[in-house]
């Protein structure tokens, strides 16, 4: 919808209208959405987190309570094996050594002391509440705002720190550095909380849980880490600059980002009536009591993503009901099987593209050498992809209700 609205609203002006570049009358419909209607999602989704972030406030108090109760009696609160986690010591001391390890890292950005500290305590202030936003949307929707609250965290972070004087190039590199690690912080605590919900199941002891997932954490943040290098040195990143002939690597997330905080840190006027026309759709929807952060993704991400998405809801929407129609244990594994073969099927495609990536580094390799025969027939090649993605559709909708067919012959 907001796409020709703003078509028809801009499309008689000569000039360009900020922050697009060209006029409005020029413009694609893509170019529309990468101009106007995304920074629109950012609101969105920047306002959801703030309502996320409102509605954990009493989980956040509760877990106050339980390390207060811990410190006055030295010990743990429950005898319960399956309640025990790592004494509330050793976490305080992790928190005390990693902000001291984020401290050295803002210190090597050419910063004062002071626009170090302040960063530190962006960093430290934002990990604690979002993280609790995170793991209550995984524990309650199974999905991860990641997205929305970094570009959350950027806003507020170059608003507070373009006040002490903190702009250019280093501010860039100091922003996204707060962002990196609030994110990242994000990411762990939505999987901590996955496994810790998984382990509940199990009758696992938390505690064993929490002390494999600080080996889990480094191995990730090696493999990431590396992953990150070699996709840079293969793709381009949201855009192709002059002259660059390497492929386009889509990130949307990356891109927005990106925006922002060259926006910001340049000095560059800022659409706030763009991210205040998000933020009231968001409030909006609240006020409607519908899930406004599902919908603000949903006007952030472009088509090409929203689509299969889309149609993957539409499956996940049918088996539900199938599952609640056949009930009893019969249905509880019909949705457990979705939700299984659809995660495969994401893992499976994030592998993909990383070893996609591997391939372009190793001398000698071209993509002629995998292309298919009807690669350059567009017509063809459409209709094949198309044929494969129902098969996939059909492949989850089958795979899911495997398990029921073979219960019933057993019958």
């Amino acid at each position: 919808m907001l796409v020709p609205l703003i078509w028809f609203i801009g499309s008689h002006f000569d000039s360009a209208v900020y922050p697009a570049t060209i006029p409005i009358s020029h413009m694609t419909a893509v170019q529309i959405y990468r101009g106007y209607v995304r920074f629109v999602g950012v609101g969105a989704i920047a306002t959801a987190g703030i309502f996320g972030i409102v509605r954990s406030l009493r989980v956040v108090a509760g877990s106050f309570a339980i390390a207060l109760r811990v410190f006055r009696k030295s010990e743990a609160v429950t005898e319960e094996r399956t309640d025990r986690d790592i004494p509330m010591i050793s976490i305080f001391l992790g928190v005390v050594i990693g902000a001291i390890g984020v401290a050295m890292l803002l210190g090597h950005l050419a910063a004062s002391w002071s626009v170090v500290a302040i960063g530190l305590a962006l960093t430290l202030v934002f990990s604690f509440f979002f993280t609790s936003v995170a793991a209550n949307a995984i524990a309650t929707t199974a999905r991860n705002p990641v997205s929305g609250m970094t570009m959350l965290t950027i806003i507020i972070s170059c608003a507070v720190l373009l006040r002490f004087g903190l702009s250019g190039t280093t501010g860039m590199f100091f922003v996204m550095a707060i962002a990196g690690m609030v994110c990242t912080a994000l990411s762990v605590s939505g999987q901590a909380i996955t496994d810790l919900k998984t382990g509940y199941w199990l009758g696992s002891t938390p505690s064993a849980q929490e002390k494999v997932k600080f080996l889990g954490v480094v191995a990730a943040a090696i493999v990431v880490g590396l992953t990150v290098v070699m996709l840079a040195r293969t793709f381009q990143f949201g855009e192709a600059l002059p002259g660059d002939l390497r492929p386009v690597l889509a990130s949307p997330q990356a891109s927005i980002m990106k925006a922002l905080v060259e926006g910001f840190m340049s000095h560059q006027p800022i659409a706030y009536l763009l991210f205040g026309a998000g933020a009231m759709i968001t409030v909006v929807l609240e006020m409607l009591g519908q899930p406004s952060l599902i919908f603000a993704l949903g006007m952030y991400l472009p088509l090409e993503l929203n689509t299969p998405a889309l149609v993957g809801g539409f499956l996940s929407h049918y088996l539900n009901k199938r599952s609640e129609k056949t009930g009893g244990q019969t249905g509880k594994t019909i949705r457990e099987r979705g939700v299984i073969i659809a995660s495969g099927l994401m893992a499976g495609g994030a592998l993909g593209g990383v070893l996609g990536a591997a391939f372009r580094l190793v001398p000698g390799y071209r993509e002629d050498l995998i292309k298919t025969p009807f690669y350059s027939n567009n017509a063809v090649s459409q209709i094949v992809s198309a044929l494969l993605f129902v098969g996939l559709c059909v492949y989850v909708w089958f795979g899911s209700l495997k398990k029921v067919s073979a219960e019933k012959q057993e019958q």
